[in-house]
């Protein structure tokens, strides 16, 4: 079982990702509003570098949605436990997916 302690570090790590990711899409949604070239081939390549960066922007708001949802887990008393089969997930499995929602049987 986890303790408090490990709650609040948990919760410090998820919010510190948060905070990042968060600066990291408002940045890729910045550089995707600005002006194109007007040169066709420059603008081809900056066409296929803000599909890039979109693809990027769209997996760091999944990931913030992950996030945000393990901080409410963590304040409902529901955190570490699988969503499919509500087994203990592993502290191993925790500590390098902090927001995993399923043991590793169930993933």
């Amino acid at each position: 079982m986890m303790s408090d302690d490990d709650h609040s570090a948990i919760r410090a790590q998820l919010e510190e990702t948060l905070r990042q990711l968060t600066t990291r899409v408002e940045d890729i949604d910045a550089s995707l509003s600005e002006p194109g070239d007007e040169d066709w081939e420059e603008r081809a390549t900056d066409i296929e570098n803000d599909e890039v960066l979109s693809s990027l922007g769209n997996l760091g708001l999944q990931e913030i949605q992950q996030i945000r949802h393990a901080l409410h887990q963590i304040d409902s008393g529901a955190y570490g436990r699988c969503e499919v089969c509500g087994a203990r997930i592993a502290a191993e499995r925790l500590a390098a997916l902090p927001f995993a929602t399923s043991c590793a049987q169930c993933a």
